[in-house]
Formats: structure tokens, sequence, C-alpha cells
């Protein structure tokens, strides 16, 4: 796109695919002006591998919208919401707190590499 056509966004400049791939979300759900989704629908019939990408895009919209939506139960959202205060509330402290149980500690891997690395030497030089 030539820096004409940014300034100008009435314009109709022919599109690449990246830009038309990237228009993909906005055309499915309707959110393009009237004349984007007109460049896009044009580099569409132009262009085999993008009509062949936006069909396949399309088909998967359908069938997610298509998909019936359940409602968690209230309990799980609680859950969900208490953690996600407890998590703003303790920052990165808190989340370096939470994963203290779970990490393997570091002075008990330094005694193991040097017993490693000790019996190596003695196997490497016994005759």
């Amino acid at each position: 796109m030539s820096p004409f056509h940014r300034r100008l966004p009435d314009v109709d400049p022919r599109m690449n695919h990246r830009e038309a791939r990237a228009l993909f979300l906005a055309l499915a759900d309707d959110e393009l002006p009237a004349p984007q989704a007109q460049a896009v629908r044009t580099h569409l019939d132009g262009c085999d591998e993008c009509r062949h990408g936006w069909e396949g895009y399309a088909r998967t919209v359908q069938r997610v919208r298509g998909v019936q939506k359940e409602k968690a139960p209230p309990a799980l959202a609680s859950l969900v919401m208490t953690r996600v205060r407890r998590q703003r509330r303790f920052g990165l402290k808190g989340l370096h707190m939470a994963h203290m149980n779970h990490r393997f500690p570091v002075e008990i891997l330094i005694p193991l590499l040097l017993a490693a690395a000790v019996a190596a030497f003695l196997v490497m030089a016994a005759p």
C-alpha cells in the first residue's frame, strides 16, 4: 500500500494476501466498513488461495456459532474470580510463592551434580 493510500482511507487499493487474511475475523463478524469489506471481497474474487482460506474460515465460524452455549456452574465462576482477585492482590510475588512448592530445590541439585562428577572421575581414573 502506498503512502498516498494510507492517508486516504476511502481509496480502494489492491490488497495483498496478508492484509486480506488479517481482516477475515472482522469480515466474518460484519464489523468492517463497507469499503474495506468490498476490498476484501474483491481480493477474494481474484485470489484462489485466499478464497480457499476464507471458505474454511467461514465454515469454522459457522460451526462454532452453531455450538450450544453452556453456562459455567456458579461455584466454578466464584472460584475463578476468587483466584483472579488473589492474583491481582499478590501480583508476581504471589505467583512466585505459588510455584515455590513445585520447584526442585537447587540446594539438593548442587551436591548431586558434584557427586556425579566425582563418581565419573573415579570410574575413568580406575585401571
